[in-house]
């Protein structure tokens, strides 16, 4: 997969800035995955919390999944953390040593040294998503070291946002299987937002409902109100929103945020991968985007083959869910509006969407990381991102710029959002229909699938070029984009192909076993445009070569003629003379 990519955790730690001195520490708790088998070996917490504390909220996390760090804003500190949900249930349980963590992560964004020389020159404004109002919550004192000169700034903790991907229905219904929610009065300095996200139920059979619509023939007349009926591009709004509330949080407001659903491993990283997306520029690169995908969903435990179906033991119907590629949809969904922002095109999201489930790169398969340790699928498979590699071409964007907005902000309403037809509408184009063929001159007696491929019509646009020939609409007989071509040269070159058709047996390539009812074209049905144009051409300057010199000797004869004859006369008059 690339150096890029094996070593993402130290290249992102070090790019992104973290204060490893003071602010932040790498844990190694988790070793070998003794701790939590869906998270990685190494998490970013909190200097001064120990790894006794973290055991400790380990078990008061749903799956072990504690408050981990995964971004840092490299202008203003603020950190982007992600998580399972509290394990409150009905008794309404509380850990001293979780409620400290959440605190602990605001504290330390207010201790990193370079958040805190940004805050000094920039100033600090802080808004309350609840009522709407700016916040004063920066207070420090300035004194001189004697030692170095250097300010020390004790800062108080922006207002930490704690955003949960379900609603607030949700939440409290999960208390009843032990889950649930933050109480705000035991986080103090947090604030806890519900943002109503969907289940993998309700996702599985919007998806369902979607894919009938497209394999719906004939096309249904009600296709808008039908789409609609589905609620794919709601979700996707949704989703959007949820995604922007972080960025706007983090970029704007500089503070800290939380971002966890039930189990930690579906919304959440749908949500966190997103807020990444738009705020660092980094992450919309070839290389960046595969380190995104690697850290946020394959290290934090994705479940890939439950939700794909490719797994072992994946025969739960329950566990499917198009959850990754509902967040490859949000990503074309910011390429279309931002189509200078990305290095890479559709195509390579459209691909990528393919080996999710083609099973043909170990990359996406088995739950996480634990368990591709364990089938060595590293040393047994090869990685997807050999072939979506920074270097193929057919995969660049020619319209990026690097010098394009460092933070995006999309719109992120329905109106503005489309189908994406090229994953759900890959065959098909109102003005290409599929049920016709479109040779414009067809051979008798042969199928369309006979066909050359040196005859195939030309495309009228360039978003269908593998259904171009399923036109109904009647197809001119021209070969060329030159308008002057006499329709004699036309029906010449016709003649030709269906001669060379006709003689397809004489063939030299036959040799190599391969006739032309196999479905390969013979080489004089290969003729270019241009050489059927010149040939004809010189066809027509022979014929009239012909005709010229057809008429002078007709000419010449005819004077010979008419002097013989005048000769002929001439001695008659003679003999008569004489006589």
């Amino acid at each position: 997969p690339g150096e890029h990519v094996t070593s993402r955790f130290k290249n992102e730690v070090e790019r992104m800035g973290f204060d490893m001195n003071n602010a932040w520490r790498i844990s190694n708790i988790n070793e070998k995955y003794k701790l939590c088998g869906s998270y990685p070996q190494e998490i970013i917490v909190p200097a001064w919390i120990t790894d006794k504390e973290l055991e400790s909220v380990a078990s008061f996390r749903s799956w072990k999944r504690i408050p981990a760090v995964v971004y840092r804003h490299q202008s203003n500190g603020a950190v982007i953390s992600r998580c399972g949900q509290p394990e409150v249930s009905w008794w309404g349980w509380r850990n001293a040593d979780d409620e400290h963590l959440v605190q602990s992560v605001a504290k330390a964004c207010a201790s990193d040294s370079r958040s805190s020389s940004n805050k000094l020159m920039n100033g600090n404004c802080s808004r309350d998503f609840s009522n709407g109002g700016d916040l004063s919550d920066v207070e420090f004192d300035s004194s001189i070291s004697n030692a170095s000169g250097a300010e020390s700034l004790v800062i108080q903790p922006q207002k930490l946002l704690i955003l949960d991907a379900r609603s607030y229905a949700a939440a409290v219904a999960n208390r009843a299987k032990g889950g649930g929610c933050e109480c705000p009065e035991y986080y103090p300095n947090c604030e806890v937002v519900f943002m109503g996200m969907a289940n993998i139920h309700s996702i599985r059979k919007s998806f369902q409902s979607l894919r009938l619509l497209c394999t719906q023939m004939p096309d249904p007349g009600n296709w808008l109100s039908a789409l609609e009926s589905t609620k794919w591009l709601q979700h996707l709004s949704v989703l959007l929103k949820s995604a922007l509330l972080v960025v706007h949080a983090v970029d704007r407001d500089q503070r800290p945020v939380l971002v966890h659903c039930s189990d930690g491993w579906d919304r959440t990283p749908q949500i966190v991968a997103l807020a990444k997306l738009l705020l660092d520029p980094y992450y919309r690169t070839t290389e960046g985007f595969q380190v995104l995908v690697e850290m946020e969903w394959l290290d934090f435990g994705h479940k890939f083959a439950d939700r794909c179906g490719h797994g072992e033991n994946s025969d739960d119907l329950n566990e499917r869910c198009p959850v990754f590629l509902q967040w490859l949809d949000c990503v074309h969904q910011l390429q279309r509006q931002f189509p200078c922002s990305f290095e890479f095109n559709e195509a390579f999201l459209v691909k990528l969407v393919q080996h999710t489930y083609s099973c043909l790169f170990g990359t996406f398969l088995c739950n996480n990381a634990k368990e591709r340790g364990e089938k060595h699928t590293q040393e047994r498979t090869c990685s997807v991102w050999s072939l979506l590699r920074a270097a193929n071409k057919a995969f660049k964007n020619l319209l990026y710029s690097s010098q394009s907005e460092s933070v995006l902000y999309p719109v992120c309403h329905v109106r503005n959002l489309m189908l994406w037809s090229a994953v759900y509408l890959p065959c098909s184009s109102p003005s290409t229909p599929t049920d016709d063929t479109c040779a414009p001159y067809p051979v008798p007696g042969s199928s369309p699938e006979d066909q050359p491929l040196g005859r195939l019509p030309k495309t009228r646009s360039f978003d269908n070029l593998t259904t171009a020939c399923d036109s109904s609409v009647p197809t001119t007989n021209r070969r060329s984009s030159d308008p002057s071509l006499n329709e004699k040269w036309q029906e010449h070159r016709r003649s030709l192909e269906l001669s060379s058709l006709g003689n397809a047996g004489d063939d030299p390539f036959d040799a190599d076993g391969l006739s032309s009812k196999q479905g390969r074209a013979p080489v004089g049905a290969e003729l270019s445009v241009a050489a059927g144009v010149a040939e004809g051409q010189m066809e027509n300057i022979l014929q009239e070569a012909t005709k010229e010199d057809v008429g002078l000797e007709e000419h010449l004869r005819g004077s010979l003629e008419t002097v013989g004859k005048g000769e002929e006369v001439a001695l008659d008059k003679e003999k008569r003379t004489e006589n």
